[in-house]
């Protein structure tokens, strides 16, 4: 009877292997072995067989074949940038027997709020990340203090255990169980009137409509999950009803760095957010890295004023074409080979200079002339203050096509684009991770 193993490689590491094995093969009978191995190829599968007796059949799946990012059931994503929607919880001060929370964070976010704590608006404490590692601010009626960048890194994507304590004048920041920070501050020995109820926390982002100015400005947007939780020892319903009322707010068991588009969702930038100063003749550089979660749709656009349409960049995932419409009149495209898996990493390189525009794969390069006049009308469009460049989709009422479903990352005239700096993002675009299926 026959042995069957499934093994599951991409197709590269297949080939690579069944070319190892058959010359250990040819090696073999140049050596005179004593037993006889057959290898036969199909696509998909390696036979092998041995002294026509026992035939082992190899299986493996390419990446195109993976299923389809698994959410998590226990793990709360923070980031959706938008403090109208972030998470809030209220637990009554008369309630409270400790201050004691702790969590498990995961995150490629260099910088952003992990959770801001308050008791009316100018009693408040915030833990965040700079730089990569632990941040506290904190304000109250004995003083104001910033200490930053404590700490290893915590933004390696990495789940990471972080407690918070506080008595009476100390605060005790903990990573992993290692003491990362003791704070001890003065109390002012003036009895206390308490004017409000409830102790606040906000995840991921500063309170809505409020008037707050942190002590050192940062990003409040974080992206990142969180799980484990026990928030001063209270039942945190609230971040269990979010979970279960909407799938966006769970986080994906498995992720790497990059930009996310969920297909509900895309950003905005200046042109001059990627300008370069420079006495060279002017070009338009592009770099689009992607890899297809869903399926394909609009990468990148360039608009003027009036919604004139410069520039625009679509993959249509079906027949595996990446197209490059310049002003709504010349297009260029490339075919990938039906081998190429879309759902794995690909980078296409877009150069349009004076009379030509190209595109460049790995795979294959394709390039046609452009007339002066259309480059000079892209270039007027693009130095337009009032041009916007769209990044994984545009307006719903747009004609452009299906917002792009999958990982993206963006580089204009040299520079990344930085999904934290965009003029707007869609709450469900996540800036810095990007799930993988497994």
């Amino acid at each position: 009877m026959a042995t069957r193993i499934k093994v599951i490689w991409r197709r590269k590491r297949a080939f690579s292997f069944a070319r190892k094995l058959f010359c250990m093969v040819h090696m073999c009978r140049a050596q005179l072995c004593s037993w006889q191995l057959k290898i036969k190829m199909d696509p998909g599968k390696i036979y092998l067989s041995y002294r026509g007796v026992t035939r082992t059949v190899l299986f493996f799946q390419d990446s195109c074949s993976a299923g389809s990012p698994v959410r998590s059931a226990n793990s709360l994503y923070l980031g959706n940038g938008d403090p109208k929607i972030a998470l809030r919880m209220e637990f009554p001060l008369s309630s409270l027997t400790s201050n004691f929370s702790s969590f498990e964070i995961r995150t490629y976010d260099s910088e952003g709020i992990i959770f801001f704590g308050y008791v009316g608006m100018d009693n408040w404490f915030v833990l965040g990340i700079r730089e990569n590692r632990l941040e506290i601010q904190m304000s109250n009626g004995n003083g104001q203090m910033v200490l930053s960048k404590w700490g290893p890194d915590v933004s390696d994507g990495k789940w990471q255990k972080v407690s918070v304590d506080s008595t009476f004048n100390t605060i005790v920041v903990r990573l992993n169980g290692e003491v990362i920070v003791m704070l001890t501050h003065h109390v002012k020995n003036e009895p206390v009137t308490l004017e409000y109820a409830n102790l606040g926390i906000v995840l991921g982002d500063l309170p809505a409509n409020s008037k707050i100015q942190l002590l050192k400005p940062l990003n409040p947007a974080l992206d990142a999950c969180m799980k484990n939780w026990a928030w001063v020892k209270k039942n945190a319903q609230a971040l269990d009803d979010a979970m279960e009322t909407d799938e966006n707010r769970r986080c994906f068991e498995n992720e790497e760095r990059g930009t996310f588009f969920s297909a509900l969702g895309y950003a905005t930038f200046k042109p001059a957010s990627f300008s370069l100063h420079t006495s060279e003749p002017w070009q338009l550089s592009i770099k689009l890295s992607f890899r297809v979660m869903e399926d394909g749709g609009l990468l990148l656009a360039l608009y003027g004023a009036g919604n004139t349409s410069a520039l625009t960049i679509t993959l249509d995932g079906q027949k595996q074409v990446l197209e490059a419409s310049l002003l709504d009149k010349l297009s260029l495209s490339v075919t990938f080979p039906p081998s190429i898996c879309l759902k794995d990493w690909h980078t296409v390189d877009v150069l349009i200079q004076a009379n030509q525009l190209v595109l460049n794969t790995e795979e294959a390069e394709s390039s046609m002339d452009i007339p002066p006049a259309d480059f000079k009308a892209l270039e007027d469009i693009w130095v337009d203050p009032n041009a916007y460049i769209f990044v994984g989709g545009m307006a719903e009422n747009s004609e452009q096509g299906n917002l792009f479903s999958g990982c993206l990352k963006v580089t204009l005239q040299g520079i990344a684009a930085d999904l934290d700096k965009a003029q707007y993002k869609h709450p469900h675009v996540r800036s810095h991770s990007c799930p993988i299926a497994m």
